[in-house]
């Protein structure tokens, strides 16, 4: 199948079918696309919708690709907690008969049935991917011990290891993720992303000054650590800047000293939705502290691209991911002991800042454009398919 057909000339990145609640719907696209594509996932987490859908707008409102979702979410809902059983196993296996699928992506998938749904492809001749964007197999106590005792569970432990030695392709989010699940002994095929998250600019670069410093974060607390020093000391010094934090991270209690200065903003779940969100609060610097860890070493760029999409300057932990995008003045890259220097150098040099976000939304605009994503989605899609004829 040409799918490099299917590729269009532009993507809007808001497009306003594709809300939270279309993304609840089985099926997106019309049931006749010459590309079908089932999405298997723990739940409609943001890699689903960042990573493969997004990238896929105009194929699903041209009616060339269609994306239908299973999820351990949607079995929990159908059949309760009891769901290692036969009935459940049948039921997978029915959604999979029941339409012709041109592939299978299992996302970070690490629930029950999946060598079900692998013999089915396999009886149908369905190429499977597996997209992966973090070390599923070593999930740190760091990132909290609900999130560590989910990950790290012995049955989901062995469905991601089953599923990465055993699809047609690993989709994976960058090389160094890849050399590490090798040098943990995973033996498949592996289709290397350039980039995993793309953007465009919503807010475009505006020459003000810094009244407003954010983080987003999910349960990244020992992130955090290293620059909650600098982030007390500069709101002491200038009493007329403000922080926020976004998303489920804890405010420290020592930031109560600030009182509304510091304020939380609530986990918005819609990927669309949480970037007109974030733009909405004209976030003047965002900042990336990383945490010198294994797990954070593989990780992904996606806070450089969301803050330099609504305009913000960021200041980024030297060493470890960020460097690339950072790099010909794109990002401010510290050492833990330089977060207030670059704090205090951007407050006191808005040219500076103004010069760095604008370096930043052009390298946005020539190298992790949606467009860039969405072609090579499907070039990862007809390696997928090609792998799956010689494995035939």
């Amino acid at each position: 199948m040409a799918l490099q057909s299917f590729i269009n000339k532009s993507l809007d990145w808001f497009c306003s079918n594709i809300s939270q609640r279309s993304m609840q719907c089985k099926t997106l696209g019309s049931s006749d696309a010459p590309m079908r594509l089932l999405i298997v996932a723990n739940a409609l987490i943001p890699t689903v919708q960042l990573s493969l859908v997004y990238p896929l707008q105009v194929e699903l409102e041209s009616n060339q690709c269609t994306i239908d979702f299973i999820t351990e979410h949607d079995m929990k809902q159908k059949f309760g907690k009891k769901l290692y059983t036969i009935e459940v196993a049948t039921w997978v296996k029915n959604q999979l008969f029941a339409k012709c699928f041109t592939h299978i992506i299992f996302c970070r998938y690490s629930g029950p049935h999946y060598e079900e749904m692998l013999s089915v492809a396999k009886s149908q001749h369905i190429p499977t991917i597996y997209c992966i964007d973090d070390d599923l197999l070593n999930v740190p106590v760091e990132l909290g011990k609900q999130k560590h005792e989910y990950h790290n569970h012995p049955l989901r432990l062995g469905a991601v290891r089953y599923l990465l030695d055993n699809v047609d392709l690993i989709y994976c989010s960058n090389e160094r993720l890849k050399l590490h699940l090798q040098d943990l002994g995973v033996q498949g095929k592996f289709h290397i992303s350039k980039i995993f998250c793309a953007g465009k600019i919503i807010s475009p670069v505006e020459q003000r000054p810094t009244n407003l410093i954010g983080y987003m974060g999910f349960d990244h607390a020992h992130d955090f650590e290293i620059v909650l020093p600098a982030i007390i000391k500069i709101l002491s010094e200038y009493p007329l800047l403000r922080f926020e934090l976004f998303g489920k991270i804890p405010k420290p209690q020592i930031l109560d000293q600030f009182g509304d200065r510091v304020t939380v903003i609530p986990v918005v779940t819609d990927y669309s939705a949480f970037l007109q969100q974030l733009a909405a609060r004209r976030w003047d610097i965002g900042i990336c502290p990383l945490a010198p860890t294994a797990f954070n070493r593989v990780k992904n760029i996606n806070k450089w691209i969301e803050y330099t999409s609504v305009g913000a300057a960021v200041i980024a932990s030297r060493g470890m991911i960020y460097d690339d995008c950072c790099a010909d003045e794109s990002g401010y890259l510290v050492r833990d002991d330089e977060w207030y220097i670059a704090f205090d150098n951007l407050l006191k040099n808005p040219e500076k800042k103004f010069k760095q976000v604008a370096n930043a939304q052009k390298k946005l605009v020539d190298m992790y454009s949606i467009e860039k994503l969405k072609d090579q989605l499907i070039s990862m899609l007809q390696a997928a398919s090609n792998l799956h004829e010689i494995n035939i």
